[in-house]
């Protein structure tokens, strides 16, 4: 069960659940399922125990009890769109993203982020498979960077931060709040499985 935190924190949490799952074959992987609970229900219970807002970022939702929904200022602009018009609509400095694909994340590994934030625009964990840009913390400092690099019509999530301040968090120094499946993210029927596998064993 999730624990909702005393005190929430004075940051914005946004799922972003508007990809399109082409591997899916245009299904809603947010409505996915893994122990009785969809997806994006399961992340939204983790954002909402302990961020001050919760968003949702949909082109297609119209409402949902758990957040507000942030539709894209510009369409086709990708995860960096969506990361861009969340910021926009934020009423807190600093915005968490989380895809709304990653059954295993948890609130310690993302509580950990803020913990690091410091003086930085942009506070992201890196895995041996890279850097995780949709589990991460943007500050609305980063807007006038990701503004720019949308007109030019560059959509790489990592495109602004040479621009920005930006603080790596290295996620094999912290074991026990990383372990290997925090990221995973499910893009195909076949990460379903593995999750669903990995779900059985630990729980």
């Amino acid at each position: 069960m999730i624990r909702q935190a005393s005190v929430k924190l004075p940051l914005s949490g946004a799922v972003l659940a508007g990809g399109r799952a082409q591997r899916f074959d245009g299904h809603d992987k947010t409505r996915l399922r893994l122990g009785g609970e969809s997806l994006l229900n399961r992340t939204l219970g983790i954002l909402n125990s302990f961020c001050a807002e919760t968003l949702i970022s949909s082109n297609t939702l119209q409402q949902h009890h758990e957040g507000r929904i942030v539709p894209d200022q510009e369409r086709n602009q990708g995860p960096l769109g969506a990361i861009y018009s969340c910021l926009l609509a934020a009423d807190n400095p600093y915005l968490l993203i989380v895809a709304g694909d990653m059954p295993f994340i948890t609130i310690l590994a993302l509580t950990k982020l803020w913990q690091e934030k410091k003086n930085f625009d942009v506070i992201i964990p890196k895995t041996p498979d890279g850097l995780q840009p949709l589990a991460a913390i943007y500050k609305q400092s980063c807007i006038p960077a990701i503004a720019a690099q949308l007109k030019e019509k560059n959509f790489k999530i990592r495109g602004f931060f040479d621009d920005v301040r930006v603080n790596i968090l290295i996620c094999s120094d912290f074991p026990d709040i990383y372990p290997d499946n925090t990221f995973l993210n499910i893009n195909s029927p076949d990460d379903l499985q593995r999750a669903r596998a990995l779900y059985r064993k630990t729980n």
